[in-house]
C-alpha cells in the first residue's frame, strides 16, 4: 500500500478502479458457483442453532446433528413449493377466474380501442407478433433455458454446500486464527465473534419476519375475500428476504391478481390499503424489533447495495447484499484504518420509529 502512494493519483486512481471493474467481471463470471457458496453460508448460520443443539444438548455425533439439520431444511423447503405448485395448478384451472379474466382483458381491449383508436383485432394480431417472435428466436429461448438450468443447478449444490460448512466450521475458525497470527489474534477473535453473533441474529430474524408475514398475509386476504389467499400469502412473503424493496413490491402480485381475476373493485382497494400498513408495521416494528443486531447500516447505502446486487447477481445478490455489508461494516468498524468507511456505511442509533413516534405524543400531552 505504501509503495503504491508513490505514483501519481491519477495512476493510482486507474489501479483501483481496474481491481474493482475485474472483482465484479470475476463476480459475474463465476456467479454460478459463488452465489451458492454465499447462499449456503446464510443457510449455515441459520440452521446453527439447531445443529448446536442436536451435537451438544442431545450428544448427537457431528455428522448426525448436521445431516439432520440439512435435511430438515430441505423438508420445510420441500413442502413449501409442493403447496405452492398444488395451489397455482387449482388457480391455472379455475373456470371462474379463468371467465373474470378474460371479462377484464375484454375491457382492457376496449379502453384500448376507444382512447388510442386501436382495433381489439390489431391488438391481438400485435400479441400474437410478439408471442411467435418471441417462440421463434432460438438464441433468446435458449439463454432462458440455460439460466434455468444454472438456476436449478447452483439450487441442488446449496445443501450440499451447507453440510460441509456446518461440518467443518471450527476448521474454518481456526484456518482464520492461523492467517491472523499472533499480532492479530485478538482482532480476529472480536471479527469472528461479532460477524456470528450479527449474521445469526439477521438470518434467523428475517425468516421468523417472513413466517409472521406469510401467515399475517394468508389470513387478512382470506378476510377481505381475496381467491387462493395461502399461495398469495406464501409468494408476497418471500419477497421480504429482500429488505426495503421485498415489502413495497410484495403488494403488486395480489392486487394484480384482485383486478385481474376477480370483479370487486372494493377487494383489490382493501387489500391495497393492508399491504401499505403491513409495510409500515413490518418497516417500523417487525424488522427492527426481531432482526435488531448491532450493526446499523446506512439506508441509502443499503438501497445501493441492493441495487448493485440486482445488477451483479439477480434476485440472490439483492438476498446476500445486507448480511454481506452488516459484515464489511463490522471489519471497518475494528480496523482503525478502515473505520472512515464504517462511519459512511453506518447510522446513528436510534432512528424514528412508530414506538418513538407515539412516545412523543404521549409524553406531550402529559406535560
Amino acid at each position: 500500500m505504501s509503495k503504491l502512494r508513490e505514483y501519481p493519483a491519477i495512476l493510482r486512481l486507474t489501479i483501483i478502479l481496474f481491481f474493482i471493474v475485474l472483482v465484479l467481471y470475476s463476480l459475474i463470471q463465476a456467479k454460478h458457483i459463488l452465489y451458492p457458496l454465499a447462499i449456503s453460508v446464510l443457510f449455515s448460520y441459520l440452521l446453527y442453532p439447531v445443529a448446536s443443539f442436536l451435537e451438544y444438548k442431545l450428544k448427537f455425533p457431528r455428522v448426525l446433528a448436521v445431516l439432520i439439520s440439512v435435511l430438515l431444511l430441505l423438508a420445510v423447503s420441500s413442502g413449501a413449493v409442493s403447496i405452492i405448485i398444488n395451489q397455482i395448478q387449482k388457480l391455472a384451472e379455475d373456470k371462474m377466474i379463468q371467465q373474470n379474466a378474460g371479462e377484464n382483458f375484454a375491457a382492457l381491449q376496449d379502453f384500448i380501442s376507444r382512447q388510442f383508436n386501436l382495433s381489439p383485432e390489431a391488438q391481438n394480431e400485435w400479441i400474437k407478433e410478439k408471442l411467435s417472435g418471441f417462440a421463434g428466436s432460438e438464441g433468446e429461448a435458449k439463454v432462458i433455458f440455460l439460466k434455468i438450468a444454472g438456476t436449478i443447478e447452483a439450487l441442488l449444490f446449496i445443501p450440499i454446500f451447507t453440510f460441509f460448512m456446518l461440518f467443518f466450521r471450527n476448521r474454518a475458525e481456526t484456518f482464520i486464527h492461523k492467517l491472523a497470527k499472533r499480532r492479530h489474534a485478538e482482532l480476529a477473535e472480536t471479527l469472528i465473534k461479532q460477524i456470528s453473533k450479527v449474521t445469526i441474529k439477521y438470518v434467523t430474524g428475517v425468516t421468523i419476519v417472513v413466517i409472521i408475514l406469510a401467515i399475517s398475509h394468508s389470513t387478512a386476504l382470506s378476510i377481505i375475500g381475496v381467491r387462493y389467499p395461502l399461495i398469495l400469502g406464501l409468494i408476497t412473503a418471500s419477497f421480504s428476504f429482500i429488505p426495503y424493496f421485498g415489502t413495497i413490491v410484495s403488494g403488486i402480485v395480489p392486487l394484480t391478481f384482485t383486478l385481474i381475476a376477480q370483479n370487486n373493485p372494493y377487494v383489490a382497494m382493501a387489500t391495497a390499503l393492508y399491504y401499505i400498513t403491513i409495510s409500515l408495521i413490518d418497516h417500523n416494528i417487525l424488522t427492527p424489533g426481531i432482526v435488531g443486531g448491532k450493526v446499523h447500516l446506512n439506508p441509502f447505502i443499503t438501497i445501493l447495495s441492493i441495487i448493485a446486487g440486482a445488477a451483479v447477481w439477480g434476485i440472490p445478490g439483492m438476498i446476500i447484499v445486507v448480511p454481506s455489508m452488516a459484515v464489511v461494516k463490522i471489519i471497518c468498524d475494528n480496523v482503525d484504518s478502515l473505520k472512515p468507511f464504517g462511519y459512511i456505511l453506518g447510522v446513528d442509533k436510534g432512528g424514528l420509529s412508530i414506538k418513538k413516534i407515539t412516545d412523543f405524543f404521549i409524553n406531550k400531552k402529559k406535560t
